[in-house]
């Protein structure tokens, strides 16, 4: 798992630039946060509150999240991602802080509890473990803070063939694969051209398997919600459109507690 966590990290090491120069970076340079109004309404109010954001990349989230009050950490495992999330935090003046971690290691390199967990937009199919990433967010919370997350929905995977392919509105797929995902190169969802020359791996988990792990690390559901469509604000995909509306679960979010 450790080999593949960090051929996954030489991945994202290689897209940190093409990122930095195709997300809203002029928007979040305005003072304009790059957050989608499903995620801001969710979550609510987090104005003097402590927030650690797993998975943040070249830190916009985390960083819009700062925009709006909130007292921020941002977690990675990539370090050429942090070095952007680093280098907008000084051109932004914001105070924040950027910690490089593999998600399956955090519980032994961070010891800070938060108000607020936080990961958002592709997250859950770089976690090798579901039980060790609930772990590790139930590890983070103060008590009486909450987990939010918001994710493409576990349904999607029934439209992956087993080549590699997606075929949009089609069951051509396993929901209930096992085996990890292994490729060659890491391509990109901003730039269908781009290709880095590192094997990456993912994995796929069920909702059940999902809402399973937050209960066994003894974290209270609040709720789950699903959606229809795509939300994307920090991006511009190549493939999608946003927030359309289709006939199956697209994307998901889920609130939990810790007691």
């Amino acid at each position: 798992m450790k080999e593949m966590t960090q051929s996954n990290k030489k991945g994202w090491d290689g897209l940190a630039a093409t990122h930095y120069k195709k997300y809203h970076i002029e928007k979040l340079l305005a003072g304009t946060p790059l957050l989608n109004e499903v995620i801001r309404r969710e979550v609510g109010d987090v104005l003097g509150k402590s927030l650690a954001h797993l998975l943040c990349h070249i830190g916009t989230d985390t960083l819009s999240w700062a925009l709006l009050g909130a007292q921020v950490t941002g977690i990675d495992i990539s370090s050429e991602s942090l070095k952007y999330a680093r280098l907008l935090t000084d051109k932004m003046g914001i105070n924040a802080n950027f910690v490089e971690a593999d998600v399956m290691e955090v519980i032994e390199q961070v010891h800070e509890k938060f108000d607020i967990v936080f990961a958002s937009t592709g997250v859950l199919c770089w976690i090798p473990d579901i039980q060790r990433f609930a772990q590790t967010v139930k590890h983070l919370l103060k008590d009486g803070g909450f987990f939010y997350l918001h994710d493409g929905h576990p349904f999607r995977l029934v439209m992956n063939a087993e080549d590699g392919k997606t075929y949009p509105n089609q069951i051509v797929g396993n929901y209930f694969r096992k085996q990890v995902w292994q490729y060659d190169n890491l391509g990109d969802y901003t730039d269908p051209d781009l290709l880095i020359q590192e094997k990456s791996y993912e994995w796929d988990w069920t909702l059940g398997e999902i809402v399973t792990a937050f209960c066994d690390a003894g974290l209270r559901i609040d709720f789950l919600h699903e959606y229809p469509q795509y939300f994307y604000s920090g991006y511009t995909p190549y493939d999608v459109e946003d927030n359309k509306v289709e006939l199956y679960p697209c994307t998901f979010s889920l609130k939990a507690s810790a007691r």
